[in-house]
């Protein structure tokens, strides 16, 4: 049994040389077509490769798109409510100067007004400041959320044409 095996892998491997002789072109193109389906595994791996790469960066980009927007939306809230603070105390020094200015109240009273509006003043003036340190830093926030969407949307845009690239090399190949 051993031996009719042995007879029968001799006999092909003896035929296949005869085939092989015979037909060079054939091995020549099949040695072709490996080589050829070798180098375009490689620039598949390649392009698997750099687009791994892209949907990293991608990620990356997005996660620092959503920090610059949770800076500017809680940089946005504060300067709101400062500035409701002042408009708050700018609206109290109108009603008490007004009221000082009727000359309804007693004069222990009035020279009480006036030490309350006077600090109010101070406290409208501390929080305007307040206002525009916090809308100058409000305009950083956005300016740095807009430059870091543009970055994504450009990340987003190369990923779309390696996919119509590589849709393209898939759709070439069949």
């Amino acid at each position: 049994m051993i031996k009719n095996a042995l007879a029968l892998v001799l006999l092909a491997v003896s035929s296949g040389r005869c085939q092989t002789a015979e037909k060079p072109d054939t091995l020549q193109s099949l040695l072709a077509e490996v080589h050829q389906l070798r180098q375009d595994i490689e620039a598949m791996t390649v392009a698997s490769q750099r687009a791994q790469i892209a949907l990293y960066a991608l990620q990356m980009q997005d996660a620092v798109v959503a920090r610059a927007t949770l800076r500017f939306d809680s940089l946005h809230d504060k300067c709101v409510a400062a500035e409701s603070e002042h408009q708050k105390l700018a609206s109290n020094i109108q009603s008490d100067e007004t009221t000082l200015a009727s000359r309804s109240l007693p004069e222990d009273n009035a020279r009480q007004f006036q030490a309350g509006i006077a600090e109010m003043k101070r406290l409208a003036e501390s929080k305007l400041a307040e206002v525009q340190g916090c809308q100058s830093l409000e305009a950083q926030a956005a300016s740095r959320l807009q430059a870091e969407q543009a970055t994504l949307a450009d990340l987003q845009e190369r990923i779309h044409r390696m996919d119509k690239a590589l849709e393209k090399l898939a759709g070439g190949d069949k």
